[in-house]
């Protein structure tokens, strides 16, 4: 099995966001955070005239939280850092 990942390449000032997570529809915090950052990374970088996001693997993604981090979401403070996941992402874009 392939462990969760979020890696860049570039070239010809293209710079491509590849993402992935065995579960295909969930990414975990921790991968969320890579991925924004990426973002944020790839869109400060003044050679980069392209981004491009792609799902790694060989089937789609749909994109959704995690199940297993929303179950342990138990005060303010935990789902404010859970729910802000995508928000991080979305706002790096």
């Amino acid at each position: 099995m392939t462990a969760p990942y979020v890696k860049t390449t570039t070239e010809n000032q293209i710079q491509t966001i590849e993402f992935f997570h065995p579960a295909h529809n969930s990414l975990p915090g921790d991968i969320l955070a890579q991925l924004a950052q990426a973002i944020t990374d790839a869109g400060n970088d003044e050679s980069t005239k392209v981004i491009i996001l792609k799902s790694g693997g060989e089937r789609t993604f749909c994109a959704g939280a995690s199940f297993k981090e929303l179950i342990a979401v138990n005060d303010a403070k935990t789902g404010e850092i859970f729910f802000s996941g995508f928000a991080n992402v979305i706002n790096a874009m």
